[in-house]
């Protein structure tokens, strides 16, 4: 799904050269607008929903914005089993935030929509990994011709566009299809998304901007080696 840059956050792009360059891209309003919006399609249709983030400065944020649990690094192993087991069996609960370390510590197979925010680069390792998740078809689901959704948003005119595509042709090459979304259908109409005022941008983009180097940076998972 791409998702046109702010125009605020486009110009703090094009003149910052250091890694905030990757924060300005995550947490670019337009994306956490069609996030949530997504988010609450799916949830109307009791679809259970998992948001990816690599970067745990946007996975905090996203999910304290949208007021849903998060698990990343730090998150105890008690607080991870509470959230896990409300997400598979409360049916009030249908959409958590997870950062890497979901990739390899646990297993969800009732999840059956994956939004990712923030990937690692073009790790196509990643990709494989999490679209394997979502294609295990939800067992009480009335049968669709698509049970599983995966989302990849994608800031436009920015170095994400050259790691989704590196990550699109090894899905291509590994059989799977794929659709670019430019535009979602009925985001404009939905109501009280966020950041949709020129004054909510401006407060977030000063938050990137006062953030560190080290938040910009991505998780590191157990384990975590680079690969293409």
């Amino acid at each position: 799904v791409w998702c046109p840059m702010a125009p605020e956050f486009f110009r703090e792009y094009l003149a910052i050269k250091n890694r905030k360059r990757k924060l300005l891209c995550v947490m670019n309003p337009n994306k956490f607008r069609a996030c949530q919006f997504l988010v609450r399609y799916h949830e109307r249709r009791n679809d259970k929903v998992i948001v990816f983030s690599d970067n745990v400065f946007a996975l905090r944020h996203y999910a304290r914005k949208m007021d849903r649990p998060f698990i990343d690094g730090p998150t105890s192993q008690s607080e991870r089993l509470r959230i896990l087991q409300n997400f598979i069996h409360n049916p009030k609960l249908n959409c958590i935030f997870i950062s890497k370390v979901g990739d390899n510590s646990f297993d969800l197979p009732e999840a059956n929509v994956l939004i990712q925010v923030s990937s690692h680069g073009g790790s196509r390792r990643q990709e494989a990994q999490r679209l394997g998740r979502i294609l295990r078809a939800k067992k009480d689901s009335v049968a669709e011709e698509f049970n599983a959704y995966f989302y990849s948003l994608v800031s436009q005119d920015t170095q994400e566009m050259h790691y989704s595509t590196k990550r699109q042709r090894f899905l291509v090459n590994q059989g799977y299809s794929y659709k670019v979304v430019t535009k979602l259908v009925g985001l404009e109409e939905e109501q009280d998304l966020g950041y949709s005022t020129k004054r909510e941008q401006a407060e977030i983009l000063q938050k990137v901007l006062a953030a560190t180097e080290a938040d910009a940076e991505e998780e590191k998972a157990t384990g975590d080696r680079k690969s293409g």
